[in-house]
């Protein structure tokens, strides 16, 4: 069995996912990975048989909308061993390059505080009282020109 290698890299992660499901549904073969290079870019690599390798990298690439978001695709029939080694020198796991795994946030748990009703007087609360008289603004006359 002749195995190949295919990469399809585009602008953004939403539309490498595109190329990717297309390249799975329409031919046998692997995701080994991705790589988030850098500036937006993202690149996903496949690997299979040849032809089937071929074919995905067509449909994964014809699958992305707007067109313009393909950078690069490529394929590699038959890779040599010092291609795979360079690959996983990136950091991956060996014989492969798995997807990056980033740590996810836990919930802490919240601690619920009983809540306290305030103390009232047991006697009613009388409004204040104003001992000064309130002076009316009004002008008494308006004076108007005639």
């Amino acid at each position: 069995m002749n195995m190949s290698l295919g990469l399809i890299e585009t602008r953004g992660l939403t539309a490498t996912i595109s190329a990717a499901d297309a390249a799975c549904k329409s031919a046998s073969v692997e995701i080994i990975g991705y790589k988030k290079v850098g500036s937006g870019l993202v690149t996903v690599c496949f690997q299979g048989e040849v032809s089937a390798v071929q074919a995905a990298i067509e449909n994964g690439v014809a699958a992305v909308r707007p067109a313009d978001l393909v950078v690069s695709s490529l394929v590699i029939a038959r890779p040599d061993s010092s291609v795979v080694k360079l690959l996983n020198q990136f950091g991956r796991k060996k014989g492969s390059m798995d997807v990056e795994k980033k740590p996810v946030a836990v919930k802490a748990p919240v601690e619920v505080a009983p809540v306290i009703e305030p103390v009232l007087a047991s006697q009613p609360v009388e409004p204040p009282v104003v001992n000064h008289p309130v002076k009316d603004k009004k002008p008494e006359g308006k004076k108007s020109k005639k």
